[in-house]
Order: C-alpha cells, then structure tokens, then sequence
C-alpha cells in the first residue's frame, strides 16, 4: 500500500488524465472491490447483478477519483467504500424497482419452478385496494370518539408534532402521548372486534 501523500498524490495525477496512476490506484484498491462484489452475491437481487457488479463498481471507482478531495481529511479507502456501497445500493434499488414493475422477470440462475418474483405482491396501490382501504378508514371513523377523530386529524392527517398537537388541545405533551397510545389501542380492537366472526 502507498502512504497517505503517495496516495494523495497518485489521486492528484489521476485527476489529471494520468493513466498510469489510475491503474496504480485500481490495482492497490482491487481487492476491496472485489470483496465489494463478492459480498452481496448470493442474494436474488446480486444474482441478478453478478455479470454487472465489477463494471458498476468501476465506475464507481472512478468516480469516486474524480470526486476526492485530499483537502478535507478524509482517507480515500473511507471514501470509496462508501461509494462502492452507494452505487450497489443503487443498482439493487433500481432492479428492485425494474422487477416489480415487470410483469415476468428472468429469475435468477439456480432457483427452482417456483418463480421468485411472483411471491411478492407489488406494493403499488391498486382502485381495489384504494377502496377497500376507504371503507376501513370510515368504518374505523364510525366507531371513534369525537376527542379520538380530533387527535387523529391533527396527529396523522395533518402531520403536526406531538409538542404543535399538545399546544392546541391545550393539553400536556404526557397526556397527548397516553392518549395517542390509547387511540392505536382501539384501533386494534377495532380491527381485531372486525376480524372475529
């Protein structure tokens, strides 16, 4: 490994367009990016990515030369990694995404019949479920106090704090919080008095 200024130096000279120096600094930091690569592997998700993951890592790499900054104090080592992982968390999200977006996605090699993508449900809101989640809201409406509707408007549908909320009920931020606590509580025997039948 080089010290911290010959490594400092060789990034100067990559910054550049010194070739040399931006593969002097690829074969001191191979390792980490094959261990980066190496490390997520055998989920569905960088089974999908295997043949990808050493190009997007290099890219990274590169990036992440042309971005450093010696000046601020940071080692390049901490700074890559954390750009090695920021560009495999992206490439997952945006497979992710794809996926779910995708009616039949190629399953990843060495998974059986059962497809693995098709026991996920998509989280994408459906008229269904946008519907059936409105007649659970005013049956759940129907049943609440009229000091439990207050505290839901100005907890959840307007967002407020729990401090904001206390100030305009006039009430303690303590008993705000018991009574929010005793509100999810009927909302689940609600929920739960619903379910029995």
């Amino acid at each position: 490994m080089y010290s911290l200024q010959e490594e400092n130096e060789l990034i100067h000279h990559a910054q550049a367009g010194n070739q040399s120096a931006c593969a002097q600094l690829l074969a001191a930091y191979d390792g980490l990016i094959d261990h980066m690569r190496r490390r997520y592997q055998y989920t569905p998700t960088g089974k999908l990515l295997a043949d990808d993951a050493r190009g997007i890592l290099q890219l990274a790499f590169m990036e992440a030369i042309r971005d450093f900054n010696p000046s601020l104090g940071i080692h390049f080592a901490a700074f890559l990694q954390s750009r090695l992982h920021a560009a495999l968390y992206k490439a997952f999200k945006q497979t992710c995404r794809y996926n779910a977006r995708t009616a039949h996605p190629t399953a990843p090699a060495g998974e059986d019949d059962h497809d693995f993508f098709a026991l996920q449900e998509s989280p994408r809101p459906t008229p269904e479920r946008y519907l059936l989640a409105r007649e659970e809201v005013a049956n759940l409406l129907h049943q609440l106090t009229p000091q439990e509707k207050e505290l839901l408007q100005l907890i959840y549908a307007q967002g407020l704090p729990q401090i904001t909320a206390a100030r305009i009920l006039h009430i303690s931020p303590q008993t705000l919080n018991k009574r929010k606590k005793r509100l999810q509580e009927h909302c689940l025997q609600i929920q739960e008095n619903k379910n029995r039948p």
